[in-house]
């Protein structure tokens, strides 16, 4: 029997966005709509959902997280609810697979580092 290993080697979500705000945030602006069509559909003001999206401490506005489900379907990217799973519904499978994905994406420099390892046990 064989088995086949998929590898995928672009970052999960969670490497891509550290925290839930930056993956929202990509959600809007990268949804292939205008910001004041995605603003329009929720009524409100582009300015007004770019403040409530940005990340400004000295801000006291913030996206109200009972409109979440309708952000959604104002971009049509689901991207922040597979955030959401990734971080808190993933399966060992996936933590193995993430880890494989990891591990080879550091195995150019783990070859670099042996030869040059060599290189120097060679020269001494």
């Amino acid at each position: 029997m064989t088995r086949q290993i998929e590898l995928n080697f672009e970052g999960g979500l969670i490497n891509q966005f550290p925290n839930f705000r930056e993956c929202v945030h990509a959600s809007v602006y990268n949804s292939g709509k205008q910001l004041k069509a995605v603003a329009a559909d929720l009524d409100y003001s582009p300015s007004k959902l770019s403040r409530m999206l940005a990340d400004n401490p000295d801000d006291p506005l913030n996206f109200p997280i009972d409109r979440f489900p309708e952000l959604v379907a104002a971009t049509g990217d689901l991207r922040p609810i597979f955030w959401l799973v990734e971080r808190f519904l993933e399966d060992s499978d996936a933590k193995r697979k993430r880890a494989a994905d990891q591990l080879m994406s550091m195995l150019p420099q783990i070859q670099a580092a042996l030869t040059t390892l060599q290189q120097q046990e060679g020269g001494e």
